[in-house]
């Protein structure tokens, strides 16, 4: 198991031993790789300091997750000429994953949720793993 403390915000289990690769101090997203070369990003946020989010009536705790994926996912598309699918959501708990396909940049899976006040974006790129296992991954690392 590796732990990953992003202070104040929480903590991120992850199954298995990851590796540090690096980390993204705008978007505070923590990089890493795992013994089978997957790679999984973190990043742990208010939910209100977004772009999007910030000083943002029209987005509320119960609309953040979908208000999230639409400004990111939408960006990314945009950058990339890819495609993007919604695989699950799940408003009880409050996330969403989805995945962008694009010749540049492969095919991404990502799981944005909200516990709280602090918002999740999760992410895993491997060939190793089909889609269900990437999916169940991603919530794991949510919900636990």
């Amino acid at each position: 198991m590796t732990s990953v403390m992003i202070f104040p915000y929480g903590e991120v289990k992850v199954p298995g031993k990851w590796t540090k690769t690096g980390e993204n101090t705008v978007s505070m997203q923590y990089f890493f790789i795992g013994q089978d070369s997957a790679r999984i990003a973190i990043a742990l946020q208010p939910w209100d300091k977004y772009e999007f989010s910030h000083n943002n009536p029209e987005v509320t705790p119960d609309n953040f997750v979908r208000k999230f994926y639409e400004w990111d996912a939408n960006y990314l598309k945009k950058e990339t000429n890819g495609q993007l699918k919604v695989l699950t959501e799940n408003r009880e708990k409050n996330y969403l994953v989805w995945n962008l396909n694009s010749e540049r940049g492969g095919n991404d899976y990502y799981l944005f949720g909200l516990k709280g006040k602090t918002a999740y974006n999760l992410s895993v790129k491997t060939d190793k793993w089909d889609e269900e296992k990437k999916i169940i991954f991603l919530e794991r690392l949510f919900i636990e």
